[in-house]
């Protein structure tokens, strides 16, 4: 696979309030930065954001400015066919090679790609075995 990266992944945590949503994506869009993955959902009172964004340092200074905790996590970044059984391939993969997916999430338009993030027990693993 090709373009088989290690990005850095903002996790950002904020509260569970109708709103949210647009105050974090604004946010960042009020800054000029590019939002690259996105996973956002509640637990609870609290809200979730797991970001990859064109400029992390400045989204989490913006993010930071508001108030929000945001730490970071290392994480893959695998390029893929928008077809169906892309996403099962690569999970067969990093499976015969024994690494654990922590979690995973991808999204695509139907324009031929789309980009699937991966947290593992062993990113450089996961990276040497996906490149």
């Amino acid at each position: 696979m090709q373009d088989v990266k290690l990005e850095t992944e903002l996790h950002v945590t904020t509260p569970n309030e109708p709103g949210i949503l647009g105050r974090v994506l604004g946010t960042l869009a009020n800054s000029a930065v590019d939002l690259r993955a996105l996973n956002a959902y509640a637990d609870k009172e609290i809200g979730r954001f797991l970001l990859i964004t064109t400029d992390n340092v400045k989204a989490a200074k913006c993010l930071k400015a508001l108030g929000y905790t945001v730490e970071t996590q290392e994480v893959l970044t695998v390029p893929i066919d928008d077809r169906i059984g892309s996403g099962a391939e690569v999970g067969a993969l990093l499976g015969n090679a024994v690494i654990d997916v922590f979690y995973s999430y991808c999204t695509s338009m139907g324009s031929g790609n789309a980009l699937m993030v991966i947290h593992s027990n062993d990113n450089q693993k996961a990276l040497e075995t996906l490149s």
